[in-house]
């Protein structure tokens, strides 16, 4: 690393983002400037979960249109939080590396363009009758919603003071229970007519088709906005470098980071897989389908009423405190489904989505605690362990077809109890190295202007970049 360089008299060391034109810091500037491109990635929040939303009810009547099994619907949880691995795969994420190379709005624009491309290839889904079709659709919509997290999460982060990162996460992922609790609504309606029996394989996928190509048609309004939008492009490594005043960071080898890389995967799995069984569930206990579909958006409710709750809650106590207690009462109810069979257990679930609700934004703002310059690198291999979702799910269908649905869920127990040791033990257990914040701004200042230089010739946005290819401690 190159010597910092010594500052003359009267000399203030600049901002990254002061420096390099179109980049600019989390606090630079009032709040209103960043009013309309927050509430769009906000909608992003949205986005991603009235799509998941719509996954749950999708996977229950693919069963009966397709004749398919359990354990063969699940391929729809599969590919789509598989997706998700592959754009932010640990060794060479993709995502991560379109926001480095191109910033927030192009990948943006990336990702909400493979999703219109996902859901228009459903009208000739539906034509082929092929369930693989459907997971193949289902898999590029999730490669851009995969790319939108990674663009939305930490963007949504380093708006404003890293003490309150964990708030306006969740504050923002509240928006995403908005849109799952709608979307079972809006599918059990749209798909199938709110029968039961969820009515003949033509007909229903007739509606799958149009209802998806409607979803592509105002995503693509969504996209034309942020083309025709003004995205400054926040520079949150620099950030985090310059406003953190430590001579430390976090480790890539911290046990905060790869404990909360194993509660991430668990605990979406277990989230997932809950959702993706609760209508199984409450057909096992005697409900009819579309009554379980409506429940299930009950829990989706529950889910969003418990994001806005935990919300306020951390006002008064830590996010950590918090979701160990979240965890706990969690774990309880997972305990009680197992050991009781009536029909009332049912409800029980839609409490436990209550309780899941805050889990997910919070372990991603602990887990990516104090790394500074490697916060991108961290952050998108927290979010590509959304991929428990592709693990977990099939892994409870296996034991619901051998077993039976409610015995399935002791699986879940496990996984919350993983979050309850993270909450109150693994995330307070932090490794850090001593750096020269100094010579990280120097450097990353040096890669900016490099940058800059290669990106005007090429007429591309300028953008900073901090890894050299090598880890950075």
């Amino acid at each position: 690393m190159s010597e910092p360089k010594e500052l003359e008299a009267g000399e203030h060391r600049p901002g990254i983002g002061q420096k390099i034109k179109g980049f600019v810091r989390g606090g630079d500037g009032h709040g209103t400037q960043y009013l309309i491109p927050g509430a769009l990635v906000t909608t992003l929040f949205f986005l991603w979960g009235f799509s998941y939303g719509m996954l749950d009810t999708l996977n229950s009547h693919f069963q009966t249109v397709l004749g398919i099994t359990k354990l063969q619907s699940t391929w729809l949880q599969v590919a789509y939080f598989g997706a998700y691995f592959v754009m932010g795969f640990p060794l060479w994420p993709p995502a991560g590396h379109i926001m480095k190379r191109f910033g927030y709005k192009k990948g943006i624009i990336f990702g909400l363009s493979l999703f219109v491309i996902g859901a228009i290839c459903f009208y000739p889904a539906a034509i082929s009758l092929k369930y693989g079709a459907f997971v193949g659709c289902l898999f590029v919509i999730a490669c851009g919603l995969g790319t939108l997290e990674n663009a939305a999460n930490p963007y949504i982060t380093s708006l404003g003071s890293p003490q309150y990162a964990s708030f306006r996460i969740n504050a923002a992922q509240a928006f995403n229970g908005v849109g799952t609790f709608i979307a079972p609504l809006i599918a059990s309606r749209a798909f199938f007519g709110g029968d039961s029996n969820g009515g003949d394989t033509a007909s229903s996928l007739v509606s799958v088709k149009w209802a998806y190509v409607g979803i592509g048609c105002g995503v693509f309004v969504i996209e034309l906005l942020f083309c025709l939008a003004t995205i400054p492009e926040i520079d949150t490594e620099a950030e985090i470098v310059e406003t953190s005043g430590e001579k430390r960071r976090a480790s890539m080898t911290s046990p905060h980071y790869l404990l909360g890389i194993a509660a991430q995967f668990l605990y979406t799995g277990a989230q997932v897989s809950l959702a993706s069984f609760f209508i199984n569930y409450g057909v096992e206990m005697g409900f009819s389908q579309s009554q379980s579909s409506v429940y299930l958006s009950y829990g989706q409710i529950a889910f969003t009423v418990g994001r806005f709750i935990g919300t306020f809650l951390m006002r008064f106590m830590s996010s950590s405190t918090l979701m160990g207690i979240f965890a706990i009462f969690a774990t309880i109810f997972n305990i009680i489904i197992v050991a009781v069979h009536n029909p009332n257990m049912t409800f029980l679930l839609i409490v436990i989505m209550f309780f899941e609700s805050i889990m997910f934004p919070t372990i991603f703002a602990l887990a990516t605690k104090d790394f500074g310059r490697n916060y991108k690198t961290a952050s998108s291999r927290v979010v590509a362990c959304v991929s428990g979702g592709a693990v977990i799910p099939p892994l409870q269908g296996l034991i619901a077809q051998n077993r039976n649905v409610q015995f399935s869920f002791l699986l879940l127990i496990f996984c919350f109890a993983y979050v309850i040791f993270y909450s109150f033990i693994g995330c307070h257990w932090i490794k850090y190295v001593e750096v020269d914040d100094r010579e990280d701004l120097d450097d990353l200042q040096h890669q900016a202007e490099k940058e800059h230089h290669e990106n005007t010739n090429n007429d591309v946005p300028a953008e900073v970049r901090t890894d050299k290819g090598k880890d950075t401690y």
